[in-house]
């Protein structure tokens, strides 16, 4: 039982979405959004704008030098889990604009007619896929900001290993040009020349 409760609470936030989804399709008028909906848009899009920059950074962010073989594995294995909950949160913002824009043009109201049954009013879909994929974008921002957190702890590490290793081969190459022959001062060096 405390295992599901904690399965239960690792999802907390797509059962939040779909609480509002179900409240959005069963409870509101599928025009709820009609005042506000320019405004979603614009919000969407803001987060959206945000997103593609950390996506083109994770991409790039691994460079070969300072890294061992192991650890560009880790660190690949990472970034693509990264990439991918960046991918989905970019899906949601999609998702949650296209509902949006197609409830603007069709003024909210969609009834579909099929032959030889009686029209049905499939208006709430489009508010109920505005609140799922809405809420999981929103709820989803705060480990987005953890991410790109991580994303410059990952920078700073990389950055470090690969000071490390080029002082390293700095100090090899000094200590490979030194020469660990005696060093013999020139004659008459040192002395003290009296002049008037």
């Amino acid at each position: 039982m405390i295992k599901l409760f904690v399965r239960f609470l690792k999802h907390w936030d797509l059962l939040l979405a779909v609480a509002a989804a179900s409240i959005g399709y069963f409870k509101l008028e599928p025009n709820i959004l009609h005042d506000i909906t320019t405004e979603l848009i614009a919000f969407f899009s803001i987060q959206s704008a945000v997103i593609l920059p950390a996506m083109i950074f994770t991409a790039g962010i691994l460079k070969p030098d300072g890294l061992e073989v192991d650890e560009l594995d880790r660190y690949h294995k990472a970034l693509k889990m990264q990439m991918r909950f960046w991918v989905t949160l970019l899906s949601l913002d999609f998702v949650a604009v296209a509902a949006l824009i197609i409830g603007k043009g069709a003024d909210w109201s969609i009834v579909v007619n099929l032959p030889h049954m009686p029209p049905v009013d499939i208006s709430s879909i489009l508010p109920a896929t505005v609140f799922l994929a809405g809420t999981l974008a929103v709820v989803r921002t705060a480990p987005f900001v953890h991410g790109v957190m991580s994303l410059l702890d990952l920078n700073s590490d990389l950055a470090k290993k690969a000071i490390i290793r080029r002082n390293k081969r700095e100090l090899k190459e000094h200590n490979a040009k030194a020469t660990t022959d005696d060093f013999i001062l020139p004659e008459g060096y040192g002395k003290v020349v009296e002049h008037d």
